[in-house]
């Protein structure tokens, strides 16, 4: 039995770096045949562009993963059904799921990898093809760089900033308004300064005003040239980068949705993104449970084409119910978990039955 597992094991696994090595090979291809152009006309180092689709291997291995488990599933279980072998194993008295354990396990294993590399490797090389991309070839400022004007920052302790211009380099902050409400929803104190500076221990507001309001107006106003207010926040509050999603770890996704939520923002999208990444490589493990049933019983009416074709068809349309539940997601129709991990079970619930049921079969000979 071990020895049996072993074999359907190192079969799997041979079949899958195969078909994972061609699918990125084929999108790296396409993927450069639509960029060269941009490069080429920019004149671009030849040394960018290797580095570019270096850097973009993590990247697509997140998304071709399970595409590979599903095509190398079907490919395996084909074979064994094409050259007799799953009906020597049945025979022999083994169960479909004892033959197919060691790939179910071999997909769990690749979900995990895959996370591992989208937590310490991807998040690295994703800002490096960005900046290739985007900064060295279109000359854009850099993705992820410190917002410098119109900021809008929530404090610690609920104060509401509003800067116009921010120089992260000398600390400088200029036409700045912070907006301090009361215990309901109105402003009793509005804050102007023509600059706010910090003097390595705290933010010095220069040439403001203080404004304080009641239910009624303004009560009270008063000039300052130079004032200090009890705020909370230093310069590495306002110095934290913007990133895009996929250039950010899971953790970083999880402290930056704690942030904004401390600041009053709706962070909906953001748990929305942060399943996904976390989802998206159990896929591989849905396209195990789903490939298995449906290579053994296509291959009773068709050959390997067939069943690699019908993968493929089972392939896309999982593929677009998943996007749609992620748009649906953004969009506030779906709750995160909804969104992210409802395809998911869907078919991993109908993978279980249709698995659990070819062990009753009466197996039709090949």
């Amino acid at each position: 039995m071990r020895l049996l597992k072993r074999y359907v094991l190192k079969k799997f696994i041979r079949v899958y770096l195969l078909t994972a090595g061609a699918m990125i090979g084929v999108f790296l291809i396409v993927d450069f045949f639509e960029q060269v152009d941009e490069f080429l006309v920019r004149n671009s180092p030849w040394t960018d562009l290797a580095a570019f689709y270096l850097y973009k291997i993590p990247f697509i291995t997140f998304f071709v993963a399970p595409q590979a488990v599903l095509l190398a599933t079907v490919i395996t279980m084909a074979s064994f059904a094409r050259n007799n072998e799953f009906t020597a194993m049945k025979a022999c008295g083994i169960g479909v799921t004892g033959i197919t354990m060691p790939i179910i396990a071999a997909s769990v294993s690749i979900a995990l990898i895959v996370i591992g590399i989208n937590e310490y490797v991807a998040p690295k090389t994703n800002k490096e093809m960005n900046y290739i991309f985007f900064v060295k070839v279109r000359g854009k400022q850099p993705v992820g760089a410190v917002q410098r004007d119109k900021i809008w920052y929530r404090s610690a302790n609920h104060w509401i900033w509003n800067i116009q211009y921010y120089d992260p380099g000398r600390s400088l902050m200029k036409k700045v308004s912070i907006f301090v409400p009361d215990n309901g929803p109105f402003i009793k104190q509005r804050i102007d300064a023509a600059a706010v500076l910090w003097n390595g221990k705290e933010w010095e507001f220069l040439d403001g005003f203080v404004r304080r309001f009641d239910t009624n107006g303004v009560v009270q106003t008063k000039y300052f040239d130079k004032q200090t207010f009890p705020v909370p926040e230093t310069p590495a509050d306002f110095n934290k980068t913007h990133k895009q999603p996929e250039e950010m770890s899971l953790t970083e996704m999880y402290r930056n949705i704690l942030e904004l939520a401390s600041q009053g923002k709706d962070t909906a999208r953001q748990w929305v993104d942060l399943h996904h990444k976390i989802s998206y490589p159990f896929v591989s493990v849905v396209m195990a449970l789903i490939g298995i049933p449906l290579s053994i019983r296509t291959s009773r009416t068709g050959g390997l084409l067939f069943c690699v074709s019908i993968s493929l068809a089972l392939g896309f349309a999982f593929s677009f119910l998943y996007a749609m539940g992620i748009s649906l997601g953004h969009g506030g129709t779906f709750s995160p978990l909804l969104a992210s991990w409802g395809t998911n079970c869907i078919f991993a619930f109908a993978g279980f039955y249709l698995l659990l049921t070819l062990d009753s079969d009466r197996m039709l000979p090949i």
